[in-house]
């Protein structure tokens, strides 16, 4: 089976894939070990015949690589020995995160392009993946869990709260209108991003994933589709072109 890793600023993502079906899926926080992660996954190393990486967190890569290598696995790591089967027509192409590319590409041979996807995770990245499965670019701002630590570490008088849906629109306590605030306001700057997107892109479906999708997805009137496992198919997807070009 194929172990794809997905190391992102908060957590470790994995999931198992045979052929391109995902059979098991894991996470643990970014400085979790190899063998936590594949405690998660429920799964053994001698399960694993091919693995791809990709990561945000230099750090991690380097522990991960030489775990990997004393369990005689050598991965293959998104933008060292294999690149994302996407054209990158960002200004600067090293700047764009792995992690995007693969959304895009999952989100082109998943839905079809032009998408957007949205990934709600440590920060939410919105990015745009044109008819041809290029990446053209894309948006970055604080993810929620950021935008909610901020505002407790510089508001004296606000609690600390659990990142949890709000049970109302309006607000009448104070964690009833930060909750408000995070969700409705996080949903509000995907649609304004969204709409501004579909001027360049008419028609463009609208994928969410990410850490936080599930959540904060509902409140996004644009999003058409959640999967929270693009990045992981995005991988797969990347080792099948790499391993057989044919397949994808």
């Amino acid at each position: 089976m194929l172990l794809a890793i997905d190391v992102g600023n908060t957590n470790i993502a994995a999931g198992l894939f045979r052929g391109a079906r995902l059979v098991a899926r894991g996470r643990v926080p970014t400085r979790g070990s190899l063998q936590a992660l594949f405690r998660s996954l429920k799964a053994r190393p001698r399960d694993v015949d091919g693995v791809i990486l990709s990561s945000v967190v230099p750090r991690a890569t380097a522990s991960l690589k030489q775990a990997l290598k004393r369990l005689r696995l050598k991965p293959l790591i998104l933008g060292e020995n294999i690149q994302a089967p996407i054209k990158n027509r960002y200004r600067i192409p090293s700047q764009v995160g792995q992690d995007r590319l693969v959304n895009g590409v999952a989100a082109f041979h998943l839905y079809g392009g032009p998408a957007i996807v949205v990934d709600f995770g440590t920060a939410v990245t919105i990015d745009m993946v044109s008819a041809r499965c290029e990446y053209r670019g894309g948006l970055i701002v604080p993810g929620v869990g950021i935008a909610l630590e901020a505002l407790v570490s510089r508001a004296a008088l606000l609690p600390r709260i659990a990142l949890t849906p709000p049970s109302e629109f309006l607000g009448r306590d104070t964690r009833q209108s930060m909750r408000s605030g995070l969700f409705h306001g996080y949903g509000a700057l995907c649609d304004g991003i969204v709409a501004g997107l579909k001027k360049i892109a008419p028609g463009a479906k609208v994928i969410a994933t990410g850490g936080h999708c599930r959540l904060i997805a509902p409140y996004c009137r644009s999003v058409q589709i959640v999967n929270p496992d693009l990045t992981l198919h995005g991988l797969c997807l990347t080792y099948q072109q790499k391993t057989n070009p044919i397949g994808v």
